[in-house]
């Protein structure tokens, strides 16, 4: 038999109606605490759902016997000891829900007296399903097949969701993309909303049409506060920078770096665009700070790997990026700031497109979590945008006042030109001295850095083998770290966000703990290593954004492992020992000084290298124009005795739709609602013939146009 999927598919105008459904805010009560009513509390997109099953019962299936997800809501915001309470008593805080609970992980038996609890429980399945799965009748026990989100509580095995949702006779649809506690489940309606009666499963959620095709997504994982994830049944993460009510709010911004692959000028003006954007719906300046940690300041960063903040980037490909909340539930300086993957190949009107990223990131930054709408900026999952959608404009006037009209952003004082920096130093504090004989096998290093641009990482290697990464940069610590016996070269190198380098290397000589008597055996032959693909020489231009290097080494049976490291901050593990082939080495613009360790299993090792050249290709010159389509009328010839007219139509371009107008006889016009989805209200009409020319454009300058012929 057929199986017929059908997509919940949101536009936006059902998401305009259901509004008042999705953003309610609400505070989980008892019945008996009326007196918490009143107060800011839990921000949950359930409000709805959660009123009609006031009484119902619980959440009973599991697939855990030990455990179960309790809502915790206090009277004033969790702090560090409230989850050290809930640790000492086997509990595992799990996500935040802010401003005033926390989900837990609580074993079978715990004993939850004697914490400062306003209310506690478990949350029940009518709360569990986004409102907009509930208006499109999730929950009317139907047979029609749909695809839905299904997100789980973090701690929840992959093993766990598979035979949850096989439990339930539906079906996973595979995404690579999807982030990891979240499955895209297809099956019959009335067994897609069982799956809110498990306690493992945290939220239903409808899906995109890329998830749903298998296309390519991005994922924003989510913004960062305090001790926890915040999940996606919560609305809104904090009151804005305005505090209760709806307020206006002034921020400064501030660059710390720069990427390579754009310049500080595009850069800058992307960023702008996008606060601009949010600014031309509620009463938010922006202006220029006066330092990256000043306060209500959004500091704008671009760095790669660990940088310093406690939550280290994973390479191109994956985060892209990760925003700070406002206070709170962060705290100053880093509440609302702002950082980059630099190891992304960022660009302008196409992925990755640093406007769409950025306008996404800023409603983090501003206080909102993300939307249920697959249409809206603020859905999990990235989309190529020119601009903000209803949703989330609707979303946005309720924690701050409506615009007026007033210009809100400030540009920068010479945007042209990165902040100036001081030189970056590397210091080594411990060892004291740069020649160090010893008799230990291992030893700690640490010391500091100073100047240079935004973050800085710090890393090590050693020539006689191993290499790693500091723990933090002002100031570092590195170890312990493994000493062969002889002489250990050890280069510590530090690395800012403009690419800014500095290095210490430490001459270590291991010596035994006492002398032998026996004779010394004479030396092995030594390791040998040597590059042969894609040059044999010491430089090689590609024409690629990653390289492919192998290449032979011996002796043959003594080579134990093979490491390469890309001084721009990479390194890894290379296959093979006499012959070997590394994985593809990502290559950033410019020079990389790539190097090929091997170690032998007596620990000699030898090293080759090469420079390889990368110079990313320009970005192709836009010459497609819009795609352009009028929808109502349907004919492109109409009489109408109506002294006004109402065209709608929709347009879309590989690099986004900018503007839509009208021209009228060629000589009265105006410009259309709307870009992707637009409207044009009440063209008036002369009595007798009238061509309308609808005309759509890109961001290129490229046109299209439909033309209408009405007569009155």
């Amino acid at each position: 038999m057929e199986n017929r999927i059908t997509l919940i598919h949101i536009d936006k105008s059902f998401s305009n109606m259901k509004l008042r459904t999705t953003l309610q805010l609400v505070l989980l009560v008892e019945v008996g605490i009326p007196a918490l009513y009143a107060q800011p509390g839990v921000y949950l997109k359930t409000s709805g759902a959660a009123a009609r099953s006031r009484g119902a019962a619980v959440v009973e299936k599991r697939q855990n016997s030990d455990h179960w997800h309790w809502l915790l809501v206090y009277p004033r915001a969790p702090g560090r000891q409230d989850v050290a309470d809930l640790t000492a008593r086997g509990a595992r805080v799990v996500q935040l829900v802010p401003e005033r609970g926390l989900i837990a992980s609580v074993p079978d038996g715990a004993v939850l007296d004697g914490l400062e609890l306003a209310w506690k429980g478990r949350l029940q399945p009518e709360q569990k399903v986004s409102p907009l799965l509930v208006d499109a009748g999730l929950l009317r026990g139907g047979e029609q097949e749909q695809a839905i989100l299904v997100e789980f509580y973090p701690d929840v095995a992959r093993a766990d969701m598979d035979a949850i949702v096989s439990k339930e006779g539906l079906q996973v649809a595979g995404n690579p993309d999807l982030v990891g506690w979240q499955l895209m489940v297809k099956g019959p309606e009335a067994r897609l909303a069982r799956l809110a009666e498990w306690d493992e499963v945290s939220y239903l959620f409808p899906v995109s049409r890329e998830l749903a095709d298998g296309r390519p997504v991005e994922v924003c994982g989510g913004a960062l506060a305090g001790t926890g994830r915040i999940g996606q049944i919560v609305a809104q993460v904090s009151q804005g920078w305005d505090g209760a009510g709806l307020g206006a709010a002034n921020l400064g911004y501030f660059f710390s770096s720069y990427t390579g692959r754009l310049t500080p000028a595009q850069v800058q003006g992307e960023v702008l665009r996008a606060m601009k954007e949010w600014a031309k719906y509620v009463k938010i300046t922006f202006a220029p700070g006066s330092s990256a940690d000043a306060r209500q300041t959004i500091n704008i960063l671009f760095a790669a790997g660990n940088h310093g903040d406690g939550y280290p980037f994973d390479g191109p490909g994956h985060t892209l990026a990760h925003t700070f909340y406002p206070a709170p539930p962060n705290s100053e300086p880093v509440a609302g700031d702002l950082h980059l993957d630099d190891d992304e190949f960022w660009r302008l009107g196409t992925n990755v497109d640093l406007f769409s990223v950025v306008l996404h990131e800023l409603g983090h930054s501003l206080g909102l979590g993300h939307s249920d709408n697959p249409q809206s900026v603020m859905y999990p999952y990235y989309q190529l945008v020119t601009g903000l959608r209803n949703e989330d404009i609707s979303a946005i006037q309720q924690l701050y006042k409506a615009q007026d009209g007033t210009s809100s952003v400030t540009p920068p004082v010479n945007p042209a030109t990165p902040p100036a920096a001081d030189p970056l130093t590397l210091v080594v504090t411990q060892p004291d001295t740069n020649l160090l004989t010893t008799q230990a096998d291992q030893i700690t290093i640490s010391g500091t850095t100073a100047g240079g641009t935004g973050a800085v990482r710090v890393s090590w290697t050693n020539a006689r083998g191993g290499a790693g990464t500091a723990q933090g940069w002002r100031p570092w610590s590195i170890g312990p770290v493994a000493l062969q016996m002889g002489e250990n070269v050890l280069t510590i190198t530090a690395v800012d966000s403009a690419r800014g380098t500095a290095a210490r290397e430490l001459r270590i000589t291991r010596e035994s703990v006492s002398t032998p008597t026996a004779p010394v055996p004479p030396p092995a032959q030594p390791v040998t290593i040597r590059i042969v693909t894609p040059v044999a020489a010491a430089r090689y231009v590609s024409a690629q954004p990653s390289v492919t290097l192998s290449g032979t080494a011996g002796p043959p049976g003594r080579v134990a492992s093979i490491q390469w490291l890309n001084t721009r901050g990479s390194g890894g593990q290379v296959l093979g020992s006499a012959a070997w082939t590394t994985s593809p080495i990502p290559l950033d613009a410019g020079t990389n000084h790539i190097t090929v360790i091997a170690t032998d299993t007596q620990g000699q090792t030898a090293a080759a290298s090469i420079d390889v050249d990368y110079a990313p290709p320009p970005p192709a010159a836009d010459t497609e124009a819009p795609a352009l389509n009028v929808l109502f009328p349907a004919s492109s010839t109409i009489t109408t005795a109506q002294p006004s007219f109402t065209i709608v139509g929709a347009a879309a371009d590989n690099l986004g739709v900018v503007l839509v107008d009208w021209v009228a006889n060629g000589n009265r016009g105006g410009v259309a609602e709307g870009s992707a989805n637009w409207r044009i209200a009440d063209v008036p009409l002369f009595t007798g013939s009238n061509i309308i020319t609808i005309r759509a454009w890109d961001a290129a300058g490229n046109m299209s146009w439909r033309s209408l012929s009405i007569t009155r």
